[in-house]
């Protein structure tokens, strides 16, 4: 029993010397080295001004065949400087002067920013540097647009929503102009609809003359007949009273005497 505890103690020991070995160089390593090793001001000021002449001559030293070449003669920094400045030549023009320029490290390498202005717009150039290399290894030029552009393009946009603004008021006008003939339209339409929806007012049916029966103008007819021959009656009778012929005889008066 005591030969196995020494064994599982021995081999314990042995794994603890072997991560001592193993993990003690990397904090000690870890402890003494940099975040990067530290160079001199010197350098990065050497840096900014070779960008510096490497822009003024860039823009200003070289013709078009001249940049070509230099383009074409296998260089990576070389090419990606030229095209870079050949895409941005249109929209910058000529270099006037150099602004401030700067520089910034980030470990292994260093951004040197160039302000420059140019006859149509300011321009940024970054030129980026290796410090193991002591060499650039790229450019960009990032244009920047003017004040006096950027005022007129103002003006612009200005005018330009004021007069749409104006079109559509007066389109709106005219619109709301249209609905007093659209509303005399639509009354139209409702009126003749009311008019041919109400009803029409049929003429009066004459008065029809309903016959009598035929027995109440028999009934009719014998009064009056009747009336009539009792007129007649009466008139007869009174003609008879009336004129009552009589034989009238003549006496003598002298039979009397």
């Amino acid at each position: 029993m005591r030969k196995n505890w020494k064994k599982i103690i021995s081999l314990i020991l042995t794994v603890v010397c072997m991560l001592i070995v193993t993990v003690a160089p990397v904090f000690a390593e870890a402890e003494s080295t940099p975040e990067y090793l530290p160079v001199e001001e010197t350098v990065f000021d050497q840096m900014l001004s070779s960008s510096v002449s490497l822009v003024q001559s860039l823009t200003t030293a070289y013709t078009d065949e001249e940049l070509e070449s230099i383009a074409n003669a296998g260089i990576l920094f070389n090419s990606r400087a030229v095209n870079a400045w050949l895409d941005n030549r249109e929209e910058l023009g000529a270099l006037v002067e150099i602004g401030e320029s700067s520089y910034e490290r980030d470990g292994d390498f260093v951004t040197c920013t160039i302000h420059a202005q140019f006859e149509k717009n300011p321009g940024i150039v970054r030129v980026f540097w290796n410090i193991n290399t002591s060499q650039a290894t790229d450019m960009t030029i990032t244009v920047e647009t003017a004040k006096s552009v950027l005022f007129k393009e103002a003006g612009m946009n200005t005018i330009v929503g004021v007069g749409i603004v104006f079109c559509v008021l007066v389109f709106l006008i005219f619109v709301i102009s249209l609905f007093k003939y659209i509303g005399a339209g639509e009354a139209k339409k409702t009126k003749a609809a009311e008019k041919e929806k109400a009803p029409v007012k049929s003429a009066p049916a004459p008065a029809t003359i309903q016959a009598a029966p035929q027995t109440d103008d028999l009934e009719l007819q014998a009064v009056i007949a009747a009336a009539i021959a009792m007129y007649e009656e009466e008139m007869s009778t009174a003609s008879q009273d009336a004129y009552t012929a009589r034989s009238v005889r003549r006496r003598s008066n002298w039979k009397r005497a």
